[in-house]
């Protein structure tokens, strides 16, 4: 099989979806290692982001072993425009802690509600990849929802600082739902209908922001509108991408 068997699949592309998230968020988040405000947090940091790359090879894994391709060619060798990922991922924080937890919140608790869905699809080998998921991707819940809280309550400053980053992340979130092809059904998207899953994912985040004293006004986008799930990236995910595949253009052998 090819490359384009694989992008012309419509389940392919929903686990090429998740794993382009966790690609790139471990990629970008992995920038805070030796700058989180405490060293207990820069350790979690660090940890999260190396989740996030393993979490990537297993799920690139079963695409491999699915579509008889390699899967570091998978995960570095596409054009920007064949990767699935939301740009929510690749906004930069411009080194803003507040920015980063809120960015790792929202997509962690849309990844955890994922991989419980995709554990449901009838793939023995896609259930036991993504069971094995599961429990890391619930810990990083706990952690980062005990972190919103606890900057939403803290000093003023924190909290201001905390709402300032829901603000200037809050209209790119609902992307998060964008069908990663154009041709998928709602009822496939997510093996669940996509409004049933961002009420699920807004009953969630809402949840979390009352306890810390937050608000948002999140909203579910057109299912017209096209961004980087579809292909359709912003400038910083195409400079992201190259730095991250600049090795593997270079020195083609290696592997991850």
């Amino acid at each position: 099989m090819t490359m384009q068997d694989m992008m012309k699949d419509p389940l392919a592309n929903i686990v090429l979806m998740h794993a382009d998230d966790k690609l790139m968020l471990g990629h970008i988040q992995s920038d805070w290692t030796g700058l989180a405000p405490i060293l207990e947090e820069d350790i979690a940091a660090s940890s999260m982001s190396q989740d996030d790359l393993s979490h990537a090879l297993v799920l690139y894994e079963y695409l491999a072993k699915r579509f008889e391709l390699d899967t570091d060619t998978i995960a570095f060798e596409r054009e920007p425009a064949d990767y699935r990922c939301c740009d929510l991922i690749t906004i930069p924080d411009e080194f803003d802690w507040a920015a980063a937890v809120v960015k790792r919140w929202l997509v962690a608790t849309f990844t955890a509600m994922s991989l419980e869905r995709l554990a449901t699809i009838e793939d023995d080998d896609l259930s036991a990849r993504c069971n094995r998921l599961i429990p890391e991707q619930a810990i990083h819940l706990r952690h980062l929802n005990a972190w919103v809280q606890r900057l939403g309550r803290g000093t003023e400053e924190s909290n201001t600082r905390m709402q300032a980053a829901i603000d200037l992340l809050a209209p790119s979130s609902g992307m998060l739902f964008e069908p990663p092809d154009a041709s998928l059904a709602d009822t496939e998207s997510f093996c669940c209908g996509r409004e049933e899953m961002y009420d699920q994912w807004l009953a969630a985040t809402h949840a979390t922001l009352a306890s810390a004293a937050l608000r948002s006004a999140f909203e579910l986008p057109s299912r017209s509108d096209i961004g980087g799930r579809r292909g359709r990236h912003a400038d910083h995910f195409i400079e992201q991408q190259a730095e991250m595949t600049e090795v593997r253009r270079a020195e083609p052998a290696p592997a991850w």
